[in-house]
């Protein structure tokens, strides 16, 4: 296949395809808002929209995804932390490894760079269960991130991939049983 009918590949012979990722990305983040997203049912189109743009971005060689990252407005990079718990919460309700490990890559997105007062282990902590959960290595996964994160988060991930002491508890979370499987509640 060549890259001009590919928009998960980039050539200097056609940039046309990052450009048109990048606006069909930023057409429908902007048709989010972080407070509706949120509270929307499980799972929704945007979950579908936001698993197809993490998917693609993990295709782009390192200095598209770093060009994507710069590009997305400070204001909805929350919604790629929403999507990455979101994924994680519908992976072990689906059995999904790969959905799962799409939903930490949408966290590493969400986190590049990380925000002041942000506190990343707490958001990580749900990845790191989840992959216990689905019979996982958390060290593995969080590995399998770090290509995609910056060099700061990338150390977040691989200190926090090797704690021992993980438990949802202490980073202020909660796994409430539903009608539809799973969910993770925030309570700090």
């Amino acid at each position: 296949m060549s890259d001009n009918n590919n928009p998960h590949v980039s050539s200097t012979s056609n940039g046309q395809a990052y450009q048109a990722y990048l606006a069909s990305t930023l057409a429908i983040l902007d048709q989010l808002a972080v407070d509706v997203y949120y509270a929307s049912p499980l799972p929704s189109p945007a979950d579908e929209a936001l698993t197809e743009i993490v998917s693609a971005f993990t295709a782009w060689p390192r200095d598209v995804r770093q060009r994507f990252t710069v590009s997305l407005p400070a204001d909805k990079r929350g919604l790629f932390g929403i999507f990455g718990h979101r994924a994680a919460t519908l992976a072990v309700r689906r059995g999904d490894p790969e959905l799962l490990r799409l939903g930490l890559i949408a966290n590493v997105i969400a986190n590049s760079p990380i925000p002041e007062k942000r506190n990343v282990e707490a958001a990580l902590a749900v990845f790191y269960h989840c992959a216990r959960k689905l019979e996982l290595d958390p060290h593995t996964l969080f590995e399998e991130a770090v290509p995609f994160a910056t060099e700061e988060m990338a150390e977040r991930l691989m200190a926090f991939a090797d704690r021992p002491d993980v438990k949802l508890k202490q980073f202020g979370w909660r796994e409430i049983r539903t009608a539809d499987g799973v969910r993770y509640k925030f309570e700090w």
